[in-house]
């Protein structure tokens, strides 16, 4: 493993190949969906949860701020922290984080604990997804393309501001010293 730009890049797009993985398998076979959609649901889920941790570190890494992301699965709890992040660092940028956000919020209700794609009860013992209708996961899989194209671009953004700014610093303290 030589991941580019660091670790968590590879865990953030290997869970999203792998979902992409696994609906290909069903749309090719036409077989396989009642069992493959749990860990499919459970790849998208992990794939986002992962995506706003990144994002998290990006953007306090850009503000010249100690990195501190919320250590928890909930998403919502993650999302509002890199939501305001975003907005601070991209202020122009309301109407495609609201629709991400839209999304993202029908996701955290669906799997609020991050164990609901994963077992079929809680910890507590209840079941999970009593409420879930059917997954039509073509349709899923375009939704949360967008959400992760949306982020992806964001996080590619937000490492260039970071490269032109250390640029930046590098050429000021070769000119000026301290």
């Amino acid at each position: 493993m030589d991941w580019p730009r660091d670790a968590w890049i590879g865990y953030i797009e290997g869970y999203r190949k792998a979902a992409g993985l696994m609906l290909a398998r069903v749309a090719e076979t036409g077989r396989d969906q009642d069992y493959l959609v749990y860990p499919f649901l459970m790849c998208w889920r992990q794939h986002i949860e992962l995506q706003l941790k990144n994002l998290i570190i990006q953007c306090t890494r850009y503000k010249d701020e100690e990195v501190d992301f919320p250590r928890t699965h909930k998403l919502e709890v993650l999302w509002r922290k890199a939501r305001k992040l975003l907005n601070e660092v991209y202020p122009d940028d309301t109407a495609a984080i609201d629709d991400v956000e839209r999304l993202l919020l029908q996701l955290q209700a669906c799997d609020p604990t991050s164990e609901h794609f994963r077992y079929p009860v809680a910890k507590d013992g209840s079941p999970t997804l009593g409420a879930l209708p059917r997954v039509h996961m073509r349709l899923f899989q375009e939704a949360m393309e967008g959400v992760a194209t949306y982020l992806d671009a964001t996080d590619t953004g937000l490492r260039e501001k970071i490269n032109s700014r250390d640029d930046y610093r590098a050429a000021m303290y070769d000119m000026y010293g301290q």
